[in-house]
């Protein structure tokens, strides 16, 4: 075997590696869950936050988590992070009701490793009950200022989902 073939075996080991851990991060992502049988897991568009501290920077990946009541909304956020000495910040889930024109949203703090404060990363609680129909969502990443929550520099992931009764 000459060495150019094994240069080309180590890059398609390598690729295939890649290829298996980004395949098992997306199955690994969902999770069973006491839910409407006709509640569907949609996937959000990831988010890109610039966030305080020294080079930080997030991606934040959420899917929808159905609802043991009709008409609510469960969101799991995973987040990825980068940076030195980063700040505590909030993510938040907005929706809209695009069929009653309801919106509202809830927030959690993440802390200063990129870890959310909720229970196994699920977003639900209250604001987070848009009523059946067509929701459209984005993930928002804030400041962690009290009283007011000003946006940071991002590209908000959004999902469109709908709601059965």
């Amino acid at each position: 075997m000459s060495l150019k073939s094994k240069k080309r075996q180590r890059v398609s080991v390598r690729v295939g590696v890649a290829a298996a851990a980004a395949a098992a991060a997306l199955v690994g992502f969902s999770s069973p869950a006491t839910a409407l049988p006709s509640d569907q897991v949609v996937q959000f568009n990831p988010t890109l936050a610039r966030i305080p501290g020294n080079g930080c920077a997030a991606i934040i990946n959420a899917e929808t988590v159905p609802q043991p009541q009709a008409g609510h909304l469960g969101v799991r956020v995973k987040i990825v992070q980068t940076g030195e000495n980063c700040s505590p910040y909030r993510v938040a889930v907005q929706w809209k009701n695009l069929d009653t024109g309801r919106e509202n949203g809830q927030s959690h703090t993440v802390d200063s490793n990129g870890v959310i404060n909720a229970t196994d990363g699920v977003i639900t609680g209250m604001g987070m009950g848009p009523g059946p129909g067509r929701v459209e969502a984005k993930i928002v990443a804030t400041a962690d200022l009290y009283p007011h929550h000003p946006e940071l520099d991002q590209l908000s992931g959004r999902a469109w989902i709908t709601l059965n009764e």
